[in-house]
């Protein structure tokens, strides 16, 4: 997922960014039916693949489906999961339904460096990065709204980066958003990944100055998307990356490094209000799987992305029950907190 001195930079050869649609609605009424159909396909590949390999893939598909919220239960939605389903679920950015009522609709914007222009995804689909669509997705189903997303990111950007490039996008979506009668539920802010590779290269690339950063960027946001959005920092599962396996001392003191760079987002998030950090997911270590990364060895691909855009959603979900009324999230036509 990242890059450092010490990694075989010479030989790191940089991706694209995914194919597709930078916006899209995950409309829920269509994915009830898809939902079904997913579920019964993902059935029988796990049963194949427990005959080839035995019961280890029956264990590495229960991990996923509690990373992902699929036994917590939920309601009728069934919480299960899920893999992006095509552009069937998705439709152009602000169409219309046509006919009847507006339906119930969340809107979440997502800002961040390569993991948000899906660097990893396979070039072959055309639908646009993985994981916001995952966490749209997801949202939708638990909450049984629409949710209309948009990616905004810079490649390669650091939070510096993000505060100049993405927050006049930023703030036109807003505004467009606003003209048309919406507001914006959620932004979700994925960063630290290029701070942490300039780590102490100089004194201000320090955990303390990713900490000021970060505070800065989180308050403009709010100041841009209003005071009642709530702004989600996601951890990184920077030490599952399987490009830093066999690499000593690196690969022994990446897990704490990064767990210090995440720790200023959860410094943040208890400094200013309506501010949600989402931990990496417990007992993660078959996360560091070939099988959920890309051929460069730090990005997911799509699966690694769907999979963990799912448990940065439950995070979220789990956020907002702690903060709100249990009716609250009963009423998916209210403005979330």
């Amino acid at each position: 997922m990242m890059c450092v001195r010490s990694a075989p930079q010479s030989q790191y050869e940089p991706l694209p960014e995914a194919r597709g649609p930078l916006n899209g609605v995950a409309r829920w009424a269509q994915q009830v039916s898809m939902q079904a159909q997913h579920v019964t396909q993902q059935a029988q590949q796990v049963t194949q693949q427990a005959c080839r390999h035995g019961g280890a893939v029956i264990k590495s598909a229960t991990l996923r489906s509690r990373l992902s919220g699929g036994e917590k239960g939920g309601g009728g939605d069934g919480g299960s999961v899920v893999s992006e389903s095509g552009e069937a679920a998705y439709s152009a950015h602000g169409s219309s339904r046509g006919g009847g009522a507006a339906a119930p609709r969340k809107t979440v914007l997502f800002l961040g460096d390569s993991l948000i222009t899906g660097v990893g995804c396979s070039q072959e689909s055309s639908h646009g990065p993985a994981l916001p669509r995952a966490v749209a997705e997801f949202l939708s189903r638990r909450l049984r709204v629409d949710v209309q997303w948009a990616a905004f990111g810079e490649t390669g950007g650091d939070v510096r980066t993000m505060r100049s490039k993405l927050l006049p996008t930023l703030a036109d979506e807003v505004a467009a958003l606003r003209a048309n009668g919406q507001n914006v539920d959620i932004v979700v802010v994925v960063c630290g990944l290029n701070d942490f590779k300039k780590a102490y290269r100089s004194s201000g690339n320090t955990a303390g100055g990713f900490c000021l950063e970060l505070g800065e960027l989180v308050r403009e946001v709010k100041l841009l998307a209003g005071s009642d959005c709530t702004v989600v920092l996601p951890a990184l599962p920077v030490h599952r990356a399987p490009v830093f396996d066999g690499i000593w001392p690196l690969q022994h003191f990446l897990a704490p490094l990064a767990a210090l760079w995440d720790e200023q987002k959860l410094i943040t998030a208890q400094r200013v209000r309506r501010v949600c950090f989402v931990r990496n997911a417990e007992r993660d270590e078959w996360w560091s799987a070939k099988q959920y990364w890309a051929v460069d060895g730090i990005h997911p691909n799509d699966e690694g992305y769907r999979i963990w855009g799912e448990h940065i959603a439950d995070g979220i979900l789990s956020h907002l029950r702690a903060a709100q009324k249990p009716a609250l999230l009963m009423k998916p036509a209210e403005p979330l907190a």
